[in-house]
């Protein structure tokens, strides 16, 4: 399963908007590392001395691990030309890892057709089922939906967007600042541009 499946938007949005995930290390091409023990040190070794007498240490060198994007790296790409032109490379070099595309059906499979690949498992969102009217509204779930972890608050969101459209901050101001909390790095930061500016419209 992987948390990227939750992305919400009409299909002229998505369309330029593709994932690709990738376990293992040392992955060619990959525009987007993890680094989390390199960001935040001082905080990693607290936690570590922390937690050694509780038997966690495993669980902290696995975070470490995923920190310094051994386990897996994100590369988002906005057409359907630079998913194929990746997915190419990957394929010529042949190295063994699980490989996990998110994106609209249709533009997928075509990406695989063209490179002569076929899936080995296909995944659908369900969608969102219980109390909907909770939910932030439409717009601001395009954006927040776009960090697999949901790490993006929605009331970020609409500060940001009111800064927007007050001048206070740039588009791409609020872009960095949203980027910044979606720490898996899944997030399309072009598509993001678009969304933040109609709505702060």
């Amino acid at each position: 399963m992987t948390h990227t499946l939750h992305r919400q938007g009409d299909v002229e949005s998505l369309r330029e908007d593709y994932i690709v995930l990738i376990l293992g290390k040392d992955i060619p091409f990959s525009p987007y590392r993890m680094h989390f023990s390199r960001r935040f040190p001082r905080i990693y070794g607290i936690v570590k001395k922390a937690f050694l007498s509780l038997g966690i240490l495993r669980m902290l060198r696995t975070i470490r691990r995923i920190g310094s994007g051994e386990t897996h790296q994100c590369p988002v790409f906005n057409d359907k030309k630079e998913l194929a032109t990746y997915l190419k490379g990957l394929k010529e070099r042949n190295l063994g890892k699980s490989v996990v595309v998110s994106g609209l059906f249709d533009g997928v499979i075509d990406c695989l057709r063209e490179i002569n690949l076929s899936p080995h498992t296909i995944q659908f969102s369900l969608g969102i089922f219980g109390k909907t009217e909770l939910l932030p509204k439409k717009e601001v779930l395009e954006i927040t939906t776009m960090c697999g972890h949901h790490m993006i608050s929605p009331m970020l969101v609409e500060k940001l967007a009111s800064d927007i459209k007050n001048g206070e901050i740039s588009s791409e101001q609020a872009v960095r600042v949203m980027g910044k909390q979606c720490v898996c790095g899944v997030c399309n930061k072009t598509r993001l541009s678009k969304l933040i500016e109609a709505l702060a419209k």
